[in-house]
């Protein structure tokens, strides 16, 4: 009887043992099956990035290639997409490694200009600028015979000021524009005349940069005056339109990106007439001076 039940319960323990052992079989291929899920969902998801990679790579070079203003390809190559799941068999397959590629550094191509950079445009903009400045005239002649005594056909003017505005497109390192100016001053003997000439000019310039916010530039102009000389009743008065040309030089400095600053020479001189020889003065003028 004893034997009986030790030969029943090593029965029922092997029993136990071989439905153990099933069940564990069972959950190792399970988590084959889970393992092998996985494994293939990484490697396409590796397949992916690989491609979204390629179509950066492919983005960056066609912005660069705009940039360069070159002309682009008709369309980006993209890559094909990774392929269709593969269903697991019970047994874990073996991918190859992928590396993903590393995409080099993009080089900056635009370096912002720092405040106070002046920079030759190759490209045309608009600017305003208004003037101010200390004028040193030439002595006034008027040889109208009969009219003016000849002893008053000349008048000696004390210096006097500039003002005056203009406009224009700037083209990079030529300017084109127009300026509207008045100029007056006083004769040297008090309350014996005044002389102003007020002088619409086109204007022609070069200019060229250096030390990275200054340019030196040259300028030239012509247009009609008005020419206006008065003297004390009883003697002579003129007054009559010339033309009139002028030729600058100086300094410029870019404060900030869209206003810059202007210091230089001038020379202003009419034409001559059989009534009136050339009328010139010397000035030193400073511009104000605004990017549109």
């Amino acid at each position: 009887m004893i034997m009986q039940s030790i030969r029943i319960s090593v029965f029922l323990f092997a029993v136990s043992i071989s439905a153990n052992a099933q069940n564990f079989q069972a959950r190792i291929a399970d988590l084959d099956e889970k393992a092998a899920v996985l494994q293939r969902r990484l490697h396409e998801n590796e397949l992916r990035l690989q491609r979204h990679s390629e179509v950066m790579e492919q983005a960056q070079a066609r912005l660069k290639t705009l940039q360069a203003g070159e002309k682009l390809p008709l369309r980006i190559k993209i890559p094909a997409a990774p392929p269709e799941p593969i269903h697991s068999s019970g047994k874990t397959p073996k991918f190859p490694a992928i590396t993903p590629k590393r995409r080099p550094p993009v080089k900056q191509t635009y370096t912002p200009i720092p405040a106070g950079h002046m920079e030759i445009r190759s490209h045309k903009t608009y600017y305003f600028q208004i003037f101010s400045g200390y004028v040193m005239p030439n002595n006034a002649h008027i040889h109208s015979s009969g009219r003016v005594p000849p002893e008053n056909n000349v008048a000696e003017y004390d210096n006097g000021y500039s003002v005056g505005a203009g406009a224009g497109i700037d083209f990079g390192n030529w300017r084109m524009g127009m300026e509207l100016s008045h100029r007056s001053y006083d004769n040297s003997e008090s309350g014996k005349g005044h002389a102003e000439l007020n002088t619409l000019m086109i204007n022609g310039g070069w200019e060229i940069g250096f030390w990275e916010s200054n340019v030196f530039y040259l300028g030239v102009g012509l247009g009609p005056s008005l020419v206006k000389i008065q003297r004390p009743s009883g003697h002579w008065s003129y007054n009559k339109n010339l033309l009139a040309y002028h030729l600058g030089t100086g300094l410029g400095h870019r404060f900030t990106e869209s206003l810059s600053g202007r210091f230089g020479y001038k020379y202003f001189s009419t034409a001559s007439t059989n009534d009136f020889d050339p009328h010139g003065s010397h000035a030193l003028e400073a511009v104000l001076e605004i990017d549109l």
